[in-house]
Formats: C-alpha cells, sequence, structure tokens
C-alpha cells in the first residue's frame, strides 16, 4: 500500500510539471524554437549571449518572449534563465528569437 501511494505522489508531481509548462500563452505554444537551454553569459552592448556553454551572438532586432508579455526589453534576460531560441543563420550562430521559459519546464532540448 505504501508503495501505491509513493507511486501517486511521483506521478501527480510529473503531471504537475506537465500541466504548468501547458499554462503558457499560445505565442509559446506556436513557438518554433531551435533549441533550449540555460543561459550562462549575457553582455548586450556586445550582443553576445552565452546558453550551455555556447556563444551566440544576438540581433540587433532580437525579440524576448516572456509568458507575461509578447515582447519584453533585452534586458529581461538573466544568467540562470531557462530560455529557448531560434537562430536567424544557425552557421553563424545569430538568434533573432528568445523565449523564456519557467523553471519547470519539461521539453527535451531541441537541435535543428
Amino acid at each position: 500500500m505504501r508503495t501505491f501511494h509513493l507511486a501517486m505522489a511521483v506521478i501527480a508531481l510529473l503531471l504537475a510539471g506537465t500541466v504548468a509548462a501547458q499554462n503558457l500563452p499560445r505565442y509559446y505554444k506556436d513557438a518554433d524554437f531551435q533549441r533550449t537551454g540555460r543561459i550562462d553569459s549575457v553582455q548586450i552592448e556586445a550582443q553576445r549571449v552565452v546558453i550551455d556553454d555556447i556563444s551566440y551572438s544576438i540581433s540587433s532586432n532580437l525579440i524576448v518572449h516572456s509568458p507575461r508579455a509578447y515582447s519584453v526589453p533585452v534586458s529581461n534576460l538573466k544568467v540562470g534563465t531557462l530560455v529557448g531560441y531560434k537562430m536567424l543563420n544557425p552557421r553563424s550562430r545569430l538568434i533573432g528569437e528568445i523565449w523564456l521559459l519557467p523553471n519547470d519546464y519539461n521539453d527535451r532540448p531541441r537541435r535543428r
């Protein structure tokens, strides 16, 4: 009986994370970001961001999406934040859009 309750508690926690991630706005659900990762460094003046130990350039027209607003200032990019991102040119590692993701976002890292 104790094992059953423990199993049910684990399932409830897993479902709670999935439901929380599904409460994102429509523009997140329609997002076609190519990768996910955690921000290691942000250098707005130099138009650079490091995500999961990889350095990227950020477009001067970068759009940053937040769960609270379609577009927020680039200053919302903070070290440690989980993000999804889309590159304008994968060969030059130029990011055009970033989605700020909740810490409970549960999606396999995307690589395209």
